[in-house]
């Protein structure tokens, strides 16, 4: 009898059917049913005959994703260009190798130093983000902030990684922004079929069968080649500085440069190679990893950026108080005051605009859906399970970690001031279980560039700003792994603040 037989089943199909779960993945509902069945069955529950999702910290959490548990082929779905990334990479030594390459570029310290940081911040909230907005303001018309989010994320992320002159320019682009989007969610609608069952997938398209349309292909097919381009166009501006005298415009690419450097002129050990072939030959591998990069950093904080104005537009008392808060930064984000922006740490010490952000992240997680591990070959017991063979599939998700009622009262309410009341072994169990970023190796490398620049950006907007609803429907997250609205769309009206 199979140790699995012990767990309690979702499904009453579970037990010797995968087609329950594939349903409820495939019709969009698999975030909210694993989560009733967490809170019906308990800690962990059987989902197939050969997999199970956990909901728990000690024995769930920290030995699954702090265990070296291995990727499943799930991630396949993630590699560009048909090369490996470090989010793609199945294997855990592999995956630690790559990680050590733009690791540095990542941590808190260097980014709160880093004057490309600085000087990209200070740009696009000064020179993009603010007087956009201003303008909305003086005509008293209001703006779809989904798209608009999505147009400020990509800015900072793209910018980070290619540099200034290099970056998307979104928020001022509009048409490429629009076309780019229009590319990416394409694309993100039909992931089903390569995550859940590759080796059909793969095997019907080789005898004319399109699970995914053709048009999904050459969706991707042109991010990919918008991505090849701005890599080139990094590596133009590496080259031009190191031959040249005089200062650059812009930033200089920080993480694309790192990644280049590291593979080109350091010497990698071959678990580091990923099997990417000769140095030479690393134009594709490295793109593979921006692609990643700024995917993921534009749609992640875009979502949470979106949820954050809403929440913050139904409270004009929350902010005033966080209006009051911001306005002891110096310098001031005020409109006009341009030439610097405030320190990363004089902005990271603020506890109501760091609650504030928490609490979004908390309640409107972007990444709410199931993360994947495979049981290690010798048996291993989770979540008070029996030992469980290798290969099982043993899932965690945010949304249910999000919502322990014992950790986080009334869960479905956004409360920021819950980070601020709490005392400090309440913090300490809220952050165990906090889990927007992930935990253990895997964790999250862009977390500590994307809490600075959530922070840098609801700063700005209610520094200047008042926001106010116009039309949120369709406001509720998706079901998925990464969820915005449904509606995909949100409406506000941006006025000015009265001056301190």
């Amino acid at each position: 009898m199979s140790p699995l037989s012990k767990i309690p089943a979702a499904h009453f199909t579970a037990s010797w059917s995968p087609l329950w779960i594939l349903w409820i993945r495939y019709t969009h509902v698999e975030v909210q049913t694993i989560h009733k069945a967490h809170l019906k069955l308990g800690p962990i529950v059987r989902l197939g005959p050969n997999e199970v999702s956990v909901n728990c910290v000690d024995g769930g959490l920290r030995t699954v994703y702090n265990g070296g548990f291995e990727k499943p082929y799930f991630y396949d779905q993630f590699q560009n260009y048909g090369v490996p990334n470090m989010f793609s990479t199945k294997e855990s030594k592999p995956h630690a190798a790559r990680k050590r390459l733009v690791s540095n570029v990542y941590s808190k310290s260097f980014i709160q130093s880093s004057p490309e940081a600085q000087e990209l911040t200070r740009a696009i909230l000064h020179e993009r983000l603010l007087p956009s907005l201003d303008s909305f303001a003086a005509k008293g018309s209001s703006l779809e902030v989904v798209e608009f989010n999505y147009a400020v994320t990509m800015d900072f992320a793209s910018s980070y990684l290619f540099g200034l002159s290099n970056d998307s320019n979104f928020i001022q682009d509009v048409e490429m922004r629009r076309r780019f989007l229009a590319w990416f969610f394409k694309r993100s609608e039909h992931f089903f079929w390569d995550q859940e069952i590759p080796r059909l997938t793969r095997l019907l398209r080789k005898i004319g069968v399109h699970l995914v349309p053709k048009w999904v292909d050459a969706a991707n097919d042109e991010i990919q080649a918008w991505v090849l381009q701005l890599c080139r166009l990094a590596q133009q501006s590496i080259k031009a500085a190191s031959e040249s005298t005089e200062k650059a415009h812009g930033t200089r690419p920080v993480v694309y440069g790192q990644l280049s450097d590291s593979l080109r002129r350091s010497p990698i050990k071959p678990e580091a190679r990923m099997d990417l072939g000769s140095v030479e030959n690393d134009e594709l591998p490295i793109a593979s990893e921006m692609f990643d990069h700024v995917a993921a950093g534009m749609d992640t904080s875009g979502i949470t950026m979106t949820y954050l104005l809403w929440e913050m537009s139904r409270d004009p008392e929350l902010q005033a108080s966080l209006r009051k808060e911001l306005n002891t930064l110096s310098p001031s984000l005020a409109i006009g005051n341009d030439s610097e922006v405030p320190s990363a740490r004089s902005v990271e010490a603020l506890p109501l605009l760091h609650a504030v952000v928490m609490e979004t992240l908390r309640r409107h997680c972007p990444i709410p859906g199931s993360q994947p591990r495979l049981t290690p070959s010798k048996p291993t017991s989770v979540a008070g399970s029996p030992p469980l063979p290798g290969g099982v599939r043993v899932s965690a998700q945010a949304y249910s970690l999000h919502r322990n009622e014992q950790v986080f009262p009334d869960p479905e309410a956004w409360r920021p001031q819950r980070w601020l009341d709490a005392d400090q072994e309440q913090k300490d169990e809220m952050k165990r279980w906090f889990w927007a970023f992930g935990s253990g190796s895997r964790m999250c490398v862009g977390k500590n560039f994307a809490m600075q620049e959530l922070k840098y950006v609801t700063a700005a907007i209610y520094t200047n700003f008042t926001t106010s609803i116009v039309d949120d429907a369709g406001i509720e997250q998706a079901d998925g792994y990464t969820a915005g609205p449904t509606g995909n769309q949100l409406t506000l009206k941006f006025a000015r603040a009265s001056p301190r």
